[in-house]
């Protein structure tokens, strides 16, 4: 990208906390949540799997003199095992999730079909409340880099 466009200001988007911190928060084996992933696993997953892919982002942005946007810092306790209710509580949905009609219901190739409890296979992605979460995180730092900064 920088030899593309050597003036550019490139801005790197980290991932959200998609796990929780108390792997026990996780309801066995609900399709809502993370299915049957083991507590121990949800542990593994989160710090060694996805804090350090934050932290690789991180450091491979600094290197090349770009801004990265931490989304996790905000993002603990809004993760894909917190209950549905109040709305601003769950920022990532389960392996099957709250989406839109055009998110296969079934995924191809799988035995995994959300449409028997009547959801979407979104994947352990983030909902809209997640996304509007990170525009916020990515707007402030597009505004930081276009003011020179």
């Amino acid at each position: 990208m920088h030899d593309a466009a050597p003036h550019a200001k490139v801005i790197t988007v980290g991932c959200p906390a998609v796990l929780p911190e108390d792997a026990s928060a996780c309801n066995r084996p609900s399709l809502t949540e993370l299915g049957s992933i083991s507590h121990a696993d949800v542990n593994w997953l989160r710090e060694d799997v996805l804090e350090p892919l934050n932290g690789s982002i991180k450091r491979v942005s600094s290197f090349f003199g770009d801004r990265y946007v931490d989304i996790y810092s905000s993002s603990p306790g809004h993760d894909a095992c917190q209950p549905a209710e109040p709305a601003d509580t769950k920022w990532v949905e389960g392996i099957c999730g709250e989406a839109g009609d055009y998110w296969p219901a079934k995924l191809p190739g799988t035995l995994l079909n959300c449409g028997v409890v009547g959801k979407r296979a979104t994947l352990v992605h983030p909902d809209a409340e997640g996304h509007a979460s990170a525009a916020e995180h990515v707007e402030r730092a597009i505004r930081i880099a276009l003011l020179g900064r």
